[in-house]
């Protein structure tokens, strides 16, 4: 279990992810999150649900057909970024990801989730004595965003069902770029390794989360797995560690 820096705190197990979105972040500490108001948490279930084996977009998780840019930058495009995401800057030039990043601090059980399709969390972890950090400081960012999403985004007032930004990060290989653009500076990352984790209490997600790390490295994490429609819950949470290259 994850202990605060706050002895008065209670420990927290890591996060369930919103079915619908998936990414995998939004409830980083707390095992199955409530609906709604952590990510990661149930999904916001339609009269539309997609059959038995896809995601609630009703499309197929890493399918190499769907290009996620392609309605992730028409969603943008038509309602623009949401609010307070000009934190930094994310870019995965070989899956065409260019998105906006928004700062959530985590000073409860709760991981914020991102606001729609368009936009990546960078979760501020200062409050857990020995997790996250900052880009370029030595430690261990942990980004999460939505892998896919089926629901009325609230800044847009506009309901979206598709890919969303970390749609494809399943896919990224050792050697890819990740590129952040923070506090005037682009740092730039290389992917050492990508794992799926079951998304249970079980798994030490210590481990993942950690800012003992020997390079400055960046985690991303979204929702991956097989999709249960009765749990409205992802089976597994998509990691993958990028340490900086320059």
């Amino acid at each position: 279990m994850l202990e605060s820096s706050d002895p008065r705190r209670i420990p927290i197990i890591v996060f369930s992810l919103v079915a619908a979105i998936a990414l995998a972040a939004a409830v980083l500490i707390v095992t199955l999150g409530g609906s709604g108001d952590g990510w990661f948490g149930r999904t916001e279930a339609g009269t539309d649900l997609p059959l038995d084996g896809q995601t609630a977009s009703g499309l197929v998780p890493g399918d190499p057909d769907v290009v996620a840019s392609d309605s992730v930058d028409q969603f943008a495009q038509d309602y623009g970024e949401p609010p307070g995401t000009d934190f930094a800057r994310i870019r995965i030039p070989v899956l065409g990801v260019n998105a906006p990043v928004g700062l959530w601090l985590v000073d409860d059980s709760i991981m914020p989730e991102p606001y729609g399709p368009v936009d990546v969390a960078l979760y501020d972890l200062s409050d857990w004595q020995g997790l996250g950090g900052l880009p370029g400081e030595g430690r261990n960012a942990i980004f999460g965003a939505h892998v896919d999403l089926n629901r009325t985004v609230a800044y847009a007032d506009a309901h979206y069902r598709g890919p969303a930004v970390f749609w494809g990060i399943d896919r990224l290989s050792a050697g890819d770029i990740v590129e952040v653009d923070y506090l005037g500076e682009t740092l730039r990352y290389a992917v050492v390794w990508s794992e799926d984790v079951p998304a249970g209490a079980d798994s030490n997600w210590h481990q993942y989360w950690s800012s003992a790390v020997a390079v400055d490295s960046i985690t991303m994490f979204t929702c991956g797995g097989e999709f249960d429609f009765e749990s409205h819950e992802y089976s597994h949470r998509v990691v993958v560690r990028a340490e900086r290259i320059n």
